[in-house]
């Protein structure tokens, strides 16, 4: 998943918010959530006692972002919804930011518990950790306004210059886009993968790259910082992928985790997050 604060989009060019956070930055803000006498029991192994600790990139609005644009507390649905995770135990949510690649690692590594950071549930990350399903979610193209009205479906995309946030699941469809083109007689697209999604909304705005893929969750959002600068291609792709919160494999958290969820969504919780930052609270409708 790539990403990017609020601020940089409205800007475009403020490029100190294309440092980000390294892959060993931390944050020290916690926030405490829920009511220990009425939660379910925790799960047992945390990486630190009486806290969920949740591997982040606060670089994804509307899903986890700074609210001041660089720093203090993390907003967004994914933020808002690990908050919630953690007070159904009785927890205290605290987020190990990191870089989009340092997320699998971090988890890897016992810096956290989780990632809930807008990953999805790919066969190859599903080899290496456990899952489950929070959002469904899809890769959308974003273009300039001229642009995105050419775009139609994926084979327009071929022999334009893609900007996508590296290691993400976005660049990998435009991998395979390239034998699809192949196939078709057209001219592969090319792919340039950036560390951070700011530095993809960047590469279209300068004219770098023609088009970027992202999320449908982020796609909107992101036109609507850059108006008239960047516009969604609407139904590119199918929806047909899912958010997922990920844990280490065969670890006691991963069934807890599992079944928590499916309380929030059954009391409503994640819905009411999902609305209250502005999305289709029909997305967290994960079957």
């Amino acid at each position: 998943m790539h990403k990017f604060t609020k601020t940089a989009m409205a800007v475009a060019t403020a490029a100190l918010f294309l440092s980000g956070c390294s892959a060993t930055a931390s944050t020290g803000s916690a926030t405490t959530a829920g009511n220990g006498a009425a939660a379910a029991a925790a799960p047992a192994g945390l990486v630190n006692a009486g806290k969920l600790t949740l591997c982040i990139d606060p670089e994804y609005a509307p899903l986890e972002y700074y609210a001041n644009g660089s720093s203090g507390p993390i907003s967004g649905f994914d933020a808002d919804a690990a908050r919630a995770l953690a007070g159904h135990w009785g927890l205290e949510a605290k987020f190990e930011v990191t870089t989009f690649d340092g997320l699998m690692p971090g988890l890897q590594s016992k810096r956290c518990d989780a990632i809930f950071g807008g990953l999805y549930m790919s066969e190859a990350r599903l080899a290496v950790a456990d899952a489950a399903p929070v959002m469904n979610a899809g890769p959308s193209i974003l273009a300039s306004p001229g642009n995105a009205a050419k775009i139609k479906e994926p084979l327009d995309l071929c022999g334009q210059s893609v900007a996508a946030q590296s290691a993400s699941s976005n660049a990998a469809r435009i991998t395979t886009l390239k034998d699809e083109c192949k196939a078709a007689g057209k001219p592969e697209p090319k792919l340039t993968e950036y560390p951070k999604t700011a530095e993809t909304v960047l590469a279209v705005i300068n004219g770098k790259s023609d088009a970027l893929i992202e999320t449908n969750v982020a796609a909107a959002y992101m036109a609507s910082q850059n108006q008239g600068k960047l516009e969604v291609a609407p139904k590119v792709f199918a929806t047909d992928t899912t958010f997922g919160v990920f844990s280490r494999k065969g670890s006691e958290t991963s069934p807890a985790i599992a079944e928590a969820l499916k309380a929030l969504h059954a009391d409503g919780t994640l819905a009411k997050i999902a609305q209250d930052n502005k999305l289709d609270a029909t997305i967290v409708d994960v079957k």
